[in-house]
Protein backbone atom coordinates (compact mmCIF):
# COMPACT_ATOMS: atom_id res chain seq x y z
CA UNK A 1 0.00 0.00 0.00
CA UNK A 2 1.83 3.45 -1.17
CA UNK A 3 0.31 6.31 1.35
CA UNK A 4 1.41 8.67 -1.38
CA UNK A 5 -1.82 7.35 -3.58
CA UNK A 6 -3.58 7.61 -0.57
CA UNK A 7 -3.23 11.30 -0.36
CA UNK A 8 -3.59 11.91 -4.51
CA UNK A 9 -6.94 10.33 -3.45
CA UNK A 10 -7.79 12.76 -0.99
CA UNK A 11 -6.24 15.67 -2.82
CA UNK A 12 -8.64 14.69 -6.26
CA UNK A 13 -11.65 14.50 -4.00
CA UNK A 14 -13.84 17.76 -4.78
CA UNK A 15 -14.42 20.05 -2.00
CA UNK A 16 -18.21 19.26 -2.28
CA UNK A 17 -17.86 15.82 -1.34
CA UNK A 18 -15.62 16.95 1.84
CA UNK A 19 -18.14 19.84 2.82
CA UNK A 20 -21.03 16.78 2.95
CA UNK A 21 -19.04 14.91 5.21
CA UNK A 22 -18.57 17.57 7.29
CA UNK A 23 -22.02 18.48 7.13
CA UNK A 24 -22.82 14.92 8.30
CA UNK A 25 -20.20 15.01 11.38
CA UNK A 26 -22.31 17.89 12.65
CA UNK A 27 -25.70 16.37 12.11
CA UNK A 28 -23.93 13.39 14.13
CA UNK A 29 -22.71 16.06 17.21
CA UNK A 30 -25.98 17.45 16.75
CA UNK A 31 -28.51 14.35 17.55
CA UNK A 32 -25.73 12.50 19.75
CA UNK A 33 -25.89 16.12 21.95
CA UNK A 34 -30.27 15.95 21.91
CA UNK A 35 -30.23 11.86 23.09
CA UNK A 36 -27.92 13.34 25.66
CA UNK A 37 -29.74 16.32 26.74
CA UNK A 38 -33.30 13.76 26.87
CA UNK A 39 -31.14 11.60 29.39
CA UNK A 40 -30.35 14.65 31.35
CA UNK A 41 -33.87 15.92 31.10
CA UNK A 42 -34.42 19.45 32.06
CA UNK A 43 -31.58 19.98 33.74
CA UNK A 44 -29.35 20.54 30.49
CA UNK A 45 -29.65 23.33 27.28
CA UNK A 46 -29.07 22.09 24.18
CA UNK A 47 -26.04 24.16 23.84
CA UNK A 48 -24.90 22.58 26.70
CA UNK A 49 -25.10 19.56 25.69
CA UNK A 50 -23.60 19.98 22.37
CA UNK A 51 -20.45 21.83 23.63
CA UNK A 52 -19.41 19.25 26.17
CA UNK A 53 -20.21 16.15 23.72
CA UNK A 54 -17.58 17.84 21.83
CA UNK A 55 -15.56 18.34 24.60
CA UNK A 56 -15.61 14.42 25.48
CA UNK A 57 -14.94 13.65 21.71
CA UNK A 58 -11.67 16.35 21.84
CA UNK A 59 -10.44 14.95 25.02
CA UNK A 60 -10.36 11.09 24.41
CA UNK A 61 -8.71 12.12 20.82
CA UNK A 62 -5.87 13.66 22.46
CA UNK A 63 -5.95 11.49 25.78
CA UNK A 64 -5.96 7.75 26.46
CA UNK A 65 -7.94 5.93 29.01
CA UNK A 66 -11.50 7.71 27.59
CA UNK A 67 -10.75 10.62 29.47
CA UNK A 68 -13.45 12.56 27.40
CA UNK A 69 -16.54 10.57 29.27
CA UNK A 70 -15.40 11.69 32.83
CA UNK A 71 -14.65 14.90 31.18
CA UNK A 72 -18.31 15.32 30.22
CA UNK A 73 -19.34 14.37 33.95
CA UNK A 74 -16.78 16.95 35.08
CA UNK A 75 -17.61 19.94 33.45
CA UNK A 76 -21.54 19.17 32.73
CA UNK A 77 -21.79 18.74 36.88
CA UNK A 78 -19.93 21.87 37.20
CA UNK A 79 -22.02 23.84 35.13
CA UNK A 80 -25.61 22.21 36.99
CA UNK A 81 -24.57 22.57 39.94
CA UNK A 82 -24.84 18.43 40.54
CA UNK A 83 -22.23 15.79 41.62
CA UNK A 84 -19.99 14.64 38.41
CA UNK A 85 -21.74 10.91 39.18
CA UNK A 86 -24.97 11.83 38.45
CA UNK A 87 -23.98 13.13 35.06
CA UNK A 88 -21.96 9.89 34.54
CA UNK A 89 -24.40 7.49 35.20
CA UNK A 90 -26.24 9.28 31.91
CA UNK A 91 -23.12 8.59 30.42
CA UNK A 92 -23.42 4.53 31.40
CA UNK A 93 -26.70 4.72 30.20
CA UNK A 94 -25.64 6.04 26.70
CA UNK A 95 -23.24 3.68 25.97
CA UNK A 96 -25.27 1.17 27.10
CA UNK A 97 -27.18 2.04 24.69
CA UNK A 98 -24.21 1.90 22.11
CA UNK A 99 -23.64 -1.75 22.46
CA UNK A 100 -27.24 -2.71 22.40
CA UNK A 101 -26.98 -0.80 18.70
CA UNK A 102 -23.95 -2.39 17.78
CA UNK A 103 -24.59 -5.77 19.04
CA UNK A 104 -28.17 -5.85 16.60
CA UNK A 105 -26.30 -4.21 13.68
CA UNK A 106 -23.29 -6.84 13.92
CA UNK A 107 -25.73 -9.44 13.82
CA UNK A 108 -27.58 -8.01 10.90
CA UNK A 109 -24.55 -7.23 9.06
CA UNK A 110 -22.28 -10.11 9.92
CA UNK A 111 -23.43 -12.88 7.47
CA UNK A 112 -23.17 -10.65 4.31
CA UNK A 113 -20.35 -9.44 4.81
CA UNK A 114 -18.68 -13.00 4.65
CA UNK A 115 -21.51 -14.51 3.05
CA UNK A 116 -22.02 -17.24 5.46
CA UNK A 117 -23.28 -18.34 8.42
CA UNK A 118 -21.50 -17.43 11.73
CA UNK A 119 -22.13 -18.30 15.00
CA UNK A 120 -23.75 -14.87 16.68
CA UNK A 121 -23.97 -16.05 20.14
CA UNK A 122 -21.71 -13.85 21.94
CA UNK A 123 -23.54 -11.01 20.25
CA UNK A 124 -26.51 -12.62 21.70
CA UNK A 125 -24.92 -12.47 24.60
CA UNK A 126 -23.39 -9.13 24.35
CA UNK A 127 -27.32 -7.99 23.85
CA UNK A 128 -28.94 -9.82 26.53
CA UNK A 129 -25.84 -8.68 28.94
CA UNK A 130 -26.71 -4.92 28.42
CA UNK A 131 -30.61 -5.53 28.81
CA UNK A 132 -30.48 -7.43 31.65
CA UNK A 133 -28.17 -4.95 33.17
CA UNK A 134 -30.49 -1.95 32.35
CA UNK A 135 -33.20 -4.36 34.20
CA UNK A 136 -31.25 -4.37 37.09
CA UNK A 137 -30.60 -0.93 37.21
CA UNK A 138 -34.44 -0.29 37.01
CA UNK A 139 -35.33 -2.29 40.06
CA UNK A 140 -32.02 -1.00 41.89
CA UNK A 141 -33.13 2.24 41.48
CA UNK A 142 -36.80 2.10 41.95
CA UNK A 143 -35.90 0.90 45.35
CA UNK A 144 -33.26 3.40 45.99
CA UNK A 145 -34.05 4.09 49.27
CA UNK A 146 -33.93 0.92 50.22
CA UNK A 147 -30.11 0.11 49.00
CA UNK A 148 -28.91 4.00 50.30
CA UNK A 149 -30.57 3.20 53.72
CA UNK A 150 -28.55 -0.69 53.54
CA UNK A 151 -25.50 1.66 52.40
CA UNK A 152 -26.14 4.35 55.20
CA UNK A 153 -26.05 1.02 57.61
CA UNK A 154 -22.85 -0.24 56.63
CA UNK A 155 -21.04 2.86 56.60
CA UNK A 156 -21.47 3.25 60.15
CA UNK A 157 -19.78 0.43 60.21
CA UNK A 158 -17.03 1.61 57.59
CA UNK A 159 -15.71 5.21 57.55
CA UNK A 160 -14.44 4.87 54.19
CA UNK A 161 -17.68 3.75 52.73
CA UNK A 162 -19.59 6.49 54.32
CA UNK A 163 -17.16 9.19 53.21
CA UNK A 164 -16.62 8.08 49.93
CA UNK A 165 -18.58 5.37 48.70
CA UNK A 166 -22.10 6.40 49.71
CA UNK A 167 -22.01 9.75 48.09
CA UNK A 168 -20.93 8.63 45.16
CA UNK A 169 -23.68 5.73 45.27
CA UNK A 170 -26.23 8.62 45.94
CA UNK A 171 -25.50 10.63 42.87
CA UNK A 172 -24.93 8.00 40.46
CA UNK A 173 -28.37 6.65 41.55
CA UNK A 174 -29.63 10.11 41.19
CA UNK A 175 -28.65 9.73 37.56
CA UNK A 176 -30.08 6.54 36.85
CA UNK A 177 -33.64 7.65 37.66
CA UNK A 178 -34.21 8.13 33.75
CA UNK A 179 -34.66 4.28 33.41
CA UNK A 180 -38.02 5.02 35.29
CA UNK A 181 -39.23 8.04 33.26
CA UNK A 182 -40.16 6.07 29.83
CA UNK A 183 -40.84 8.89 27.94
CA UNK A 184 -37.47 10.62 28.88
CA UNK A 185 -35.94 7.20 28.24
CA UNK A 186 -37.40 6.64 24.80
CA UNK A 187 -36.09 10.11 23.84
CA UNK A 188 -33.14 9.52 24.99
CA UNK A 189 -32.82 5.89 23.28
CA UNK A 190 -34.16 7.75 19.94
CA UNK A 191 -31.45 10.84 19.76
CA UNK A 192 -28.78 7.61 20.21
CA UNK A 193 -30.05 6.08 17.52
CA UNK A 194 -30.62 8.59 15.50
CA UNK A 195 -26.49 9.49 15.38
CA UNK A 196 -25.89 6.24 14.43
CA UNK A 197 -27.90 6.55 11.59
CA UNK A 198 -27.14 10.09 10.36
CA UNK A 199 -23.48 7.88 11.13
CA UNK A 200 -24.84 5.03 9.02
CA UNK A 201 -25.82 7.17 5.92
CA UNK A 202 -22.33 9.34 6.21
CA UNK A 203 -19.87 6.43 6.18
CA UNK A 204 -22.10 4.87 3.03
CA UNK A 205 -22.68 7.75 0.70
CA UNK A 206 -18.75 8.92 1.43
CA UNK A 207 -17.77 5.41 0.19
CA UNK A 208 -20.18 5.92 -2.73
CA UNK A 209 -18.78 8.98 -3.85
CA UNK A 210 -15.58 7.51 -3.74
CA UNK A 211 -16.07 4.24 -4.92
CA UNK A 212 -18.91 4.64 -7.09
CA UNK A 213 -19.91 0.50 -7.54
CA UNK A 214 -19.77 -0.17 -4.20
CA UNK A 215 -22.93 -1.86 -2.64
CA UNK A 216 -24.35 1.32 -0.18
CA UNK A 217 -24.35 -1.19 3.34
CA UNK A 218 -20.11 -1.87 2.67
CA UNK A 219 -19.50 1.55 4.61
CA UNK A 220 -22.54 1.46 7.27
CA UNK A 221 -20.61 -2.00 8.10
CA UNK A 222 -17.14 -0.54 8.18
CA UNK A 223 -18.45 1.80 10.65
CA UNK A 224 -20.14 -0.92 12.65
CA UNK A 225 -16.78 -2.39 12.71
CA UNK A 226 -14.42 0.31 13.20
CA UNK A 227 -17.12 1.32 16.43
CA UNK A 228 -16.60 -1.89 17.45
CA UNK A 229 -12.46 -1.66 17.29
CA UNK A 230 -12.35 1.26 19.34
CA UNK A 231 -15.14 0.74 22.16
CA UNK A 232 -12.73 -0.42 24.15
CA UNK A 233 -9.89 2.10 25.75
CA UNK A 234 -6.83 2.76 22.94
CA UNK A 235 -5.04 5.12 21.64
CA UNK A 236 -5.88 8.82 21.68
CA UNK A 237 -8.66 8.63 18.81
CA UNK A 238 -8.52 5.20 18.08
CA UNK A 239 -5.55 6.25 15.93
CA UNK A 240 -4.38 3.73 13.87
CA UNK A 241 -7.53 1.48 15.20
CA UNK A 242 -9.81 3.36 13.51
CA UNK A 243 -7.52 3.55 9.92
CA UNK A 244 -6.62 0.00 10.26
CA UNK A 245 -10.21 -1.96 10.93
CA UNK A 246 -11.82 0.08 8.04
CA UNK A 247 -8.89 -1.07 5.63
CA UNK A 248 -9.39 -4.91 6.93
CA UNK A 249 -13.24 -4.52 6.50
CA UNK A 250 -13.02 -2.52 3.02
CA UNK A 251 -10.32 -5.09 1.71
CA UNK A 252 -13.41 -7.92 1.99
CA UNK A 253 -15.10 -5.82 -0.72
CA UNK A 254 -12.11 -5.83 -2.80
CA UNK A 255 -11.38 -2.36 -2.04
CA UNK A 256 -8.05 -1.34 -2.75
CA UNK A 257 -5.99 -0.56 0.57
CA UNK A 258 -5.04 2.67 -1.04
CA UNK A 259 -8.66 4.29 -1.53
CA UNK A 260 -9.73 2.76 2.00
CA UNK A 261 -7.00 4.36 3.73
CA UNK A 262 -8.42 8.00 1.88
CA UNK A 263 -11.63 7.04 3.09
CA UNK A 264 -10.77 6.34 6.42
CA UNK A 265 -7.90 9.62 6.68
CA UNK A 266 -10.91 11.78 5.62
CA UNK A 267 -13.62 10.92 8.14
CA UNK A 268 -11.14 10.74 10.98
CA UNK A 269 -9.76 13.94 10.32
CA UNK A 270 -12.84 15.49 9.55
CA UNK A 271 -14.69 14.28 12.97
CA UNK A 272 -11.38 15.20 14.67
CA UNK A 273 -11.03 18.56 13.38
CA UNK A 274 -14.91 19.79 14.13
CA UNK A 275 -14.69 18.10 17.79
CA UNK A 276 -11.32 19.98 17.94
CA UNK A 277 -12.56 23.14 17.12
CA UNK A 278 -15.77 23.46 18.74
CA UNK A 279 -14.14 21.62 21.92
CA UNK A 280 -11.42 24.16 22.46
CA UNK A 281 -13.73 26.90 22.26
CA UNK A 282 -16.21 25.02 24.70
CA UNK A 283 -12.92 24.24 27.48
CA UNK A 284 -12.35 28.40 26.55
CA UNK A 285 -15.51 29.26 27.29
CA UNK A 286 -15.50 26.75 30.36
CA UNK A 287 -12.23 28.63 31.50
CA UNK A 288 -9.86 25.09 31.15
CA UNK A 289 -6.50 25.54 29.72
CA UNK A 290 -5.63 22.88 27.53
CA UNK A 291 -2.32 22.73 29.45
CA UNK A 292 -4.14 22.30 32.12
CA UNK A 293 -6.53 20.16 31.38
CA UNK A 294 -4.92 16.68 32.09
CA UNK A 295 -3.90 17.69 35.73
CA UNK A 296 -7.36 18.80 36.41
CA UNK A 297 -9.25 15.62 34.84
CA UNK A 298 -6.73 13.46 36.87
CA UNK A 299 -6.74 15.35 40.20
CA UNK A 300 -10.27 16.31 40.54
CA UNK A 301 -11.97 14.71 43.52
CA UNK A 302 -15.42 13.70 43.13
CA UNK A 303 -17.39 15.29 46.14
CA UNK A 304 -21.24 15.83 46.36
CA UNK A 305 -22.38 19.16 45.90
CA UNK A 306 -23.59 21.27 48.86
CA UNK A 307 -27.12 20.54 48.30
CA UNK A 308 -27.01 16.94 48.35
CA UNK A 309 -25.50 15.62 51.59
CA UNK A 310 -24.51 11.29 52.09
CA UNK A 311 -27.56 9.36 52.42
CA UNK A 312 -30.09 12.12 50.96
CA UNK A 313 -32.22 11.15 48.50
CA UNK A 314 -33.75 13.36 45.89
CA UNK A 315 -37.11 13.24 44.80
Amino acid sequence: MEIGDSFRIIQATPIAYLAITALFTILFLMVRALGWKALLGRKASFKESFLKVNEGYFINNIFPFRLGEISRALFMGNTLGVHPAEILSTIVIERAFDMIILAVLLLNMLPYAFGLEINPVYLWVLLVSMLLGLVVLFVVVRKQAFVINKLSWLGKKVPLLQKVILPLAVSFLEGFKILTKPSQFFLGFLGVAGSWLVSLIQYSLFLRLLVPDAAWWWGAFSNVAMALGIALPSAPGGVGIFEGTIIAVLKLFAIHESTALAYALVLHIVHFGITAVIGLLALYRDGVSLKGLFSRLTNQRLTPTKSQQPGEVHD
